[in-house]
């Protein structure tokens, strides 16, 4: 069954480049500037690596259509017979398309086309990268500065990656796209979205949904390593109050929100499994506008039962409700549950 997680840190960590070229995209020229060989030192293909590694996670997206342009040149390089002309000659075609695509003006950078592997898995990397201003001064006359700006510079600034589509056309995972787009935080610009052909998989509301189910089920499974004091409940309303308050949902800021502890080895230790259940689930490293109404009553209520068949149901934090319900059971195997009232209301 194809599996939903994006690539995890330790995929991350095993990118490794195949081939890679990039061309040049200038605002004033109407069409690509082409590369034709690029030799790189061993220093300067771990900069390249690590580019792909900050570029590699993103919201997941389908191809529209059935074998569109993107998808049919992806699939040409990743043929066995695909010699590294065909390689470069594929890259223009992606490049092309690229700059025709961008009908408005585009600020001057590279557009970076690679196949990298992890593993046994091929992918494609498509990368728009900003030049980044950098200025140089030299000294005159002991201790006069005079600055000059050097002109088409890479950076290793996070922020001079534009757009990112991170292509796998094996059919193991349930999406075809991985995008990142910095003109719109959690989606996708539309003339993005037409060079790819691509669609979001789950819309903004199923993603707000899974965020908060996937904190209430992974709190409810990890009540044998969570702080005794926190019932499941407050990692869910904690993950509630995030996704009601976030503009865009960001993995690591989503982690922090959830997972409060004043032990730091096990707030360490409930994050790395916390991060691992986000990838299993395909959440990790998405990134999404949150949709607060998607939150139903339903989401924010919580249910217990006991073996007896007693069902408590409250909303919110339990404490606010007066209710103290233990993570573990007492020496004696059983679970205390307190209950602090001034009134008690018979219902049926």
């Amino acid at each position: 069954m194809p599996r939903e997680s994006v690539l995890s840190i330790a995929d991350k960590e095993a990118i490794r480049i195949e081939k890679l070229i990039f061309h040049i995209i200038l605002t004033d020229n109407v069409s690509p500037v082409f590369l034709e060989e690029l030799e790189i030192t061993t220093e300067q293909q771990k900069f390249f690596r690590d580019r792909l590694a900050d570029a590699a996670q993103g919201r997941q997206y389908v191809f529209t259509e059935d074998n569109p342009p993107i998808q049919r040149l992806a699939k040409d390089m990743f043929t066995t017979s695909a010699s590294d002309a065909d390689f470069l000659e594929i890259s223009k075609n992606i490049t092309s398309r690229f700059k025709t695509a961008h009908t408005s003006n585009a600020n001057n950078g590279v557009f970076i086309v690679s196949i990298a592997s992890i593993r046994n898995r091929k992918l494609l990397f498509l990368i728009k990268l900003d030049h980044k201003k950098v200025y140089e001064y030299k000294l005159h006359d002991g201790n006069r500065a005079l600055l000059s700006e050097i002109q088409n510079t890479f950076s290793e600034d996070k922020t001079a990656i534009q757009k990112v589509a991170l292509i796998d056309v094996n059919s193991s995972v349930v999406w075809d796209v991985l995008v990142f787009d910095r003109s719109k935080p959690g989606g996708i610009t539309d003339f993005f979205a037409r060079f790819l052909s691509v669609v979001p998989r789950e819309t903004e509301a199923i993603l707000t949904k899974k965020a908060q189910t996937v904190a209430r089920k992974w709190a409810a499974e990890s009540k044998a390593i969570i702080d005794p004091n926190q019932e499941p409940a407050v990692y869910k309303n904690r993950a509630r109050e995030y996704l009601i308050n976030a503009t865009v949902f960001d993995t690591d800021e989503y982690m922090n929100a959830v997972v409060q502890d004043d032990n730091d080895a096990r707030r360490i230790n409930l994050r790395n499994s916390f991060r691992q259940y986000l990838e299993d689930e395909g959440l990790a490293g998405q990134t999404f506008i949150p949709k607060r109404e998607a939150i139903t009553p339903k989401e924010i209520k919580n249910v217990r039962q006991t073996a007896e068949g007693v069902k408590l149901e409250w909303s919110g934090d339990p404490v606010d409700s007066n209710i103290d319900i233990p993570n573990v059971p007492n020496q004696n195997g059983q679970y205390v549950v307190t209950i602090t009232t001034s009134d008690i209301t018979e219902i049926q």
